[in-house]
């Protein structure tokens, strides 16, 4: 028996954007479909198929970007409640991102922003218990069909798109950009479209809109699975993809997005993946058709995510501004020729520079998963015997996912790291290497974050890196505190240490280790002789290459 209808909408979605103000963007209706469900006492579920579409001015094929929004409450999701599908009126969650297809529609792609309620609706057979499993069925679904209907667009045939497409769409171009479950699902999508067994059979998929993709932008990614029970939930396509996660994310609050990077650490790659956490940033604030997070929401922490007290917390303004901004520029990246170096410089892909310190105007914290043949792990946390440490040097393992040093660790509870601790100078961390030559490479990059009970002195240097060579020369490249992954969260004494902990990138151009020969290095060090006392997390230290990821 089909559920009842809700009357209204529930307090935390805010009316849908005006398109006028967009004047690219088009709301769409292509009929009803139906969903087949396995697991479940029903077998199928209707659905209107409704979205909204961008196209750029002009008559050529454009690449194509697929925007999928996420799971928020509606009378189609109700946790605490009885939800209703069909759902009137239903939230269109999908008019939230008008904004991002307004401005990729001005960069010069297509977008498609398929409406998902559906795949996340807790009707039909879906609960507590199953509904993230239904989830992903539905929502590939869901993406397959709006994308099956803009291939028969292409074709000259007008499935309700009310627009002209025909000749419009490079279906061998096409990239996704999903916020929350929305993220989850273009990964899980994006997976599945590689599964081909011939040439031919993949031309077949691209003409029908079912190819692959060729790259993803993930903000607040989740399929709502504790990692511990489903590490496969997290898996990556091999294409360039960007996990953006907020440190003032309430509905992801240990920021388990980022575990999508840490997978993708562990995988060999052929492509890049980028890490960025906005710390300022908020869950729903990427979605204008969704209220602001609940700030007070545990953990809390206040300095940072008070919009009362913090400087570094962000708008919704600029939230929208940088998302629309940075998918621009990836894009871009990912559809550049080798030759064009900004692109990569823009979207923090360049392994040859320093990370960066802001982007977009907006302060990141990154962390760059290069290909696997461009980069060599000199260190990992978990093999610290391997290096030789002095005796006011201390060292305590924190395994990824546990608890440490008698207290709940700091969010997030991952990657493994080493917390080095020392309170008299000068002190020595230095690990041998066993591939000496370092010339084929561009930068050293250390995986770091200061320990949250230790404030960062500023304005000076905090402490230095060393490279040495076989011939017994040395070269030495001091620290200073301003550079971004030494930068200090302001905790919460009410709350204890909850600033997000977050080892990013500290990354070195070998230029700047002059006077030692980059083919004979033996070993890297990093020296504690600056400041008399203090406490750091190091994940990793690897060396990364130039090499480019584009062809």
């Amino acid at each position: 028996m089909l559920p009842g209808l809700a009357l209204s909408p529930p307090p935390n979605v805010v009316l849908p954007p005006d398109l006028a103000n967009f004047p690219l963007v088009k709301p769409y209706d292509l009929g009803m479909a139906s969903l087949a469900q396995r697991g479940t006492e029903f077998d199928a579920m209707p659905l209107a198929l409704t979205g909204a579409i961008a196209l750029p001015p002009g008559n050529s094929p454009v690449p194509w970007v697929v925007v999928l929004h996420g799971r928020h409450a509606g009378c189609h999701f109700r946790p605490d409640t009885t939800s209703q599908w069909p759902c009137v009126p239903e939230p269109r969650f999908d008019l939230g991102f008008a904004y991002l297809a307004q401005g990729l529609a001005e960069a010069g792609y297509g977008v498609i922003i398929p409406n998902l309620n559906a795949a996340f609706s807790e009707t039909y057979g879906a609960n507590a218990d199953n509904r993230n499993e239904l989830a992903d069925q539905r929502s590939g679904q869901i993406i397959d069909a709006h994308l099956s209907r803009l291939a028969q667009a292409d074709r000259g045939d007008d499935p309700g798109f009310g627009i002209s497409l025909t000749g419009r769409v490079d279906l061998g171009r096409l990239a996704m950009v999903g916020h929350s479950m929305g993220g989850g699902a273009a990964a899980l999508n994006a997976l599945h479209r590689l599964n081909v067994d011939s040439a031919a059979s993949l031309q077949a998929k691209i003409a029908d809109g079912l190819g692959p993709i060729a790259a993803l932008v993930l903000v607040g990614p989740t399929r709502s699975y504790p990692i511990a029970q489903r590490p496969d939930a997290y898996q990556l396509p091999d294409v360039p993809t960007v996990v953006i996660a907020g440190g003032c994310d309430r509905d992801i609050f240990d920021l388990s997005s980022l575990y999508y990077v840490e997978t993708a650490r562990q995988q060999p790659r052929n492509s890049p993946v980028l890490g960025i956490l906005l710390p300022g940033a908020n869950h729903h604030y990427f979605n204008a058709a969704v209220a602001a997070d609940d700030y007070y929401r545990q953990p809390n922490n206040g300095p940072l995510c008070d919009p009362q007290r913090s400087r570094d917390r962000l708008s919704r303004v600029a939230q929208e501004n940088f998302l629309a901004q940075y998918t621009t520029a990836f894009l871009q990246t990912v559809w550049s020729t080798p030759e064009e170096d900004k692109p990569l410089f823009e979207a923090g892909l360049a392994a040859q520079q320093a990370a960066p310190a802001k982007m977009f105007g907006q302060s990141v914290l990154t962390t760059l998963v290069a290909p696997s043949a461009q980069r060599y792990t000199a260190f990992h946390a978990r093999e610290a015997p391997v290096a030789t440490l002095t005796g006011g040097l201390s060292a305590g393992f924190c395994q990824a996912l546990a608890a440490c040093e008698r207290s709940p660790r700091p969010y997030p509870h991952f990657p493994d790291l080493l917390t080095l601790e020392w309170n008299t100078i000068p002190q020595q961390l230095q690990v041998p290497l066993e591939n000496p030559n370092a010339s084929t490479f561009s930068s050293l990059e250390l995986r770091l974050a200061p320990d949250p009970s230790w404030s960062v002195p500023q304005g000076q240097p905090v402490f230095a890196v060393v490279l040495r060579d076989q011939q017994g020369n040395a070269a030495r490249v001091e620290i200073l505190s301003t550079v971004p992954a030494l930068r200090s969260f302001e905790a919460d004494p009410t709350h204890g240490h909850t600033a997000p902990l977050y080892p990013s990138s500290l990354r070195i151009p070998l230029g700047q280790f002059s006077g030692v020969d980059l083919t004979a290095v033996t070993s890297v060090e990093i020296v504690f002789d600056q400041v008399a006392e203090g406490k750091l997390q190091l994940a990793s230290i690897e060396f990364v290459g130039r090499g480019d990821f584009r062809s």
